[in-house]
């Protein structure tokens, strides 16, 4: 009787016979007679996202595979003293009953192939694919030594997640300044007075307080500048939400009334002829500054602060909102000695031009009240631009809080896409970006302010809709993201364009020449890449971007 072992099934072991009766007999010597061939492809197994995909190919002669058996084969990964098993592959003669498994011919040769996954999991690297095999006929099973299908271990491939450090919004400089004056200075003075609760009194300690002195002093070099000129005021009054201010419903414009007559003459400008102008000061009254008291407590060393802001911002209506209020200003000193009467105030911002730069002082104020009201917008011109000229300065100086302040002053005074840009940057610069998103909208004009909605979308993982944004300004941040969402030949394209300058840009070039085939530009790029930043030969080696070149010479 000719007996065919192809692979070695029981070459390592004995076979386990469960009885010793002449049917068991049979199936042993059926099972020796019959050639299993197994072969897994590829010779080396690689994980690629996680997971280990290979084909297992079992081949059969004529003759060899008795009518009424039934094989299981199951492999199985041994790593370390782990083991992960497979679902078992189930094969059967022709005459087998009541099984549904595929079928190997008796007379003709048959080949079974045969797709199966694992998940990889550590150490795998260093693991041996084996099968074990059991053949049944009836009620009886024959059990055969394991085998080794690979012992080649396992390639790990890895996605790479490549962070652009830096986000790198584009702030906007107002574009005209004062055309009949082109070769002015803008300045600008600030201060503010705090008022005694409930009252609209100006205490003797504010009126010579120490940032009234300064104002006082840079206003007088101004004045003793014959060339300068004052454009106009900006006078912002504020009441606090405390009940004893509540009561008195005409507190805030007595408030703008008392600070209005004090600044004009403590200033040394009540007898300019443009301070009789009606449109001379732009005034902005906040009753109940809540906003206000938002900001304070956020910025205040009070350890449940976060807790208050949230009580009273979800409270059901104005009456629980007080209420809760009332309670914190019992239990906190802090809340009513130092955060509310910092709302009981008035600040003023005066506008002037020079031909010249002088020395002048600016004192901005720790709070600017929030705008809860638009004002006119006549004769405001100057006073939006320099708003939004400070705060692009303070953006640059990385001071987001000072920029959001200046920017939402400016912003009453006008509705300009310049001042939404910079104001979305702010926000976005201190993790507000629903803020950023709405007023980046808003200010889609500028091709700045779609750059900037494009940056934040991309940081949000829509990179299809963030390249609709970002293509009007080609940059490393738009090749990106037409990396990510699949679009690799425009990403070459812009990176060709960009002419990369560093390791990362050479890297995620490569990656897109890689997938669209372009093997020369794909070497160049990791050459350059390698040369700035030799660590990213390693990981290159194993990145799955790269898999299907890992025989190029770049990698050697």
């Amino acid at each position: 009787m000719k007996r065919t072992i192809l692979m070695s099934i029981i070459a390592a072991g004995t076979l386990a016979l469960l009885a010793g009766c002449n049917s068991m007999k049979k199936l042993q010597r059926d099972v020796i007679e019959t050639a299993v061939v197994g072969q897994v492809t590829p010779a080396q197994l690689e994980a690629v996202n996680g997971k280990i995909d290979f084909t297992y190919v079992v081949k059969f002669p004529p003759k060899q595979f008795d009518k009424k058996m039934v094989l299981k084969i199951t492999p199985r990964m041994q790593y370390g003293n782990k083991v992960e098993k497979l679902p078992p592959l189930y094969l059967q003669g022709e005459n087998v009953k009541n099984s549904s498994y595929q079928v190997v011919a008796y007379k003709s040769a048959t080949t079974v192939t045969q797709k199966m996954s694992m998940n990889f999991k550590e150490g795998m690297q260093q693991g041996v694919l084996w099968a074990d095999i059991e053949a049944m006929q009836g009620d009886k099973a024959f059990m055969l030594s394991p085998v080794i299908l690979n012992k080649n271990g396992v390639k790990v491939w890895q996605s790479y997640t490549i962070k652009i450090d830096g986000i790198n919004y584009m702030p906007v400089m107002a574009e005209t300044i004062l055309e009949d004056i082109p070769a002015a200075q803008l300045g600008v003075i600030g201060g503010y007075i705090l008022f005694p609760l409930a009252q609209a009194k100006i205490t003797d300690a504010q009126q010579h307080s120490a940032v009234m002195n300064r104002a006082e002093e840079a206003m007088k070099k101004v004045l003793g500048n014959p060339k300068a000129t004052i454009t106009n005021m900006l006078l912002y009054t504020s009441s606090s939400p405390e009940g004893v201010e509540r009561m008195n419903k005409n507190l805030t414009a007595n408030r703008y009334k008392a600070a209005k007559a004090f600044f004009e003459k403590d200033l040394g400008i009540a007898g300019l002829p443009v301070v009789q102008n009606a449109q001379f000061v732009i005034p902005q009254m906040v009753t109940e500054n809540w906003e206000g008291l938002y900001l304070l407590l956020n910025d205040s060393d009070i350890p449940n602060k976060a807790q208050i802001i949230s009580e009273i911002k979800s409270a059901a209506n104005n009456n629980k909102r007080e209420a809760i209020l009332e309670s914190y200003v019992k239990k906190i000193p802090a809340l009513k000695n130092e955060i509310l009467p910092l709302l009981r105030r008035a600040d003023f911002f005066v506008f002037y031009t020079v031909p010249d730069t002088i020395q002048q002082e600016t004192q901005i104020v720790y709070y600017m009240p929030q705008v809860e009201e638009k004002t006119p917008t006549v004769g405001t011109q100057w006073n939006w631009q320099l708003l939004n000229d400070l705060a692009v300065v303070a953006i640059q100086n990385k001071e987001y809080a000072k920029a959001q302040k200046l920017l939402e002053a400016a912003i009453v005074l006008k509705q300009d896409p310049a001042i939404m840009n910079n104001l979305g940057i702010a926000y976005a610069k201190q993790g507000n970006t629903s803020k950023a998103k709405d007023m980046l909208d808003k200010a889609q004009v500028k091709k700045e302010a779609k750059y900037n909605m494009g940056l934040i979308l991309m940081q949000q993982g829509d990179y299809a809709k963030a390249v609709s944004y970002l293509k009007g300004m080609p940059s490393i941040y738009l090749a990106y993201s037409q990396l990510r969402a699949g679009d690799n030949r425009a990403a070459l394209d812009t990176f060709k364009q960009l002419k990369p300058t560093n390791a990362t840009e050479y890297y995620l070039m490569a990656v897109a020449a890689a997938r669209v085939k372009d093997t020369p530009v794909m070497t160049t790029a990791l050459q350059k890449a390698f040369q700035i930043n030799p660590e990213l030969k390693k990981q290159a080696s194993t990145d799955i971007e790269f898999r299907n070149y890992i025989n190029n010479p770049v990698f050697g």
